[in-house]
């Protein structure tokens, strides 16, 4: 079995399980903090205007992973299932 087959069925394996609670805070939590950084370390290194751009993309990005991630916790992901 390669490196492939393992991620993917370590994949189908997460996708079919319904995310708990816990699971969506630390996607939260993990979501604000790296973007909180990232949004620092660009300040720091270009300037507000990038370090602006960076948290905005940054945050859609996030919200929208967290959304789905919400609903596909709530409907469960059955097909994913063989």
């Amino acid at each position: 079995m390669g490196i492939l087959d393992r991620l993917e069925e370590e994949f189908v394996d997460v996708s079919t399980s319904r995310a708990t609670l816990k699971e969506l805070l630390e996607l939260a939590v993990g979501s604000i903090l790296f973007v909180l950084l990232a949004g620092g370390l660009a300040y720091y290194l270009l300037g507000r205007t990038v370090a602006l751009a960076v948290v905005v993309v940054l945050a859609l990005v996030f919200a929208i992973t967290i959304v789905s991630q919400t609903y596909w916790a709530l409907t469960g992901r059955s097909d994913y299932r063989e």
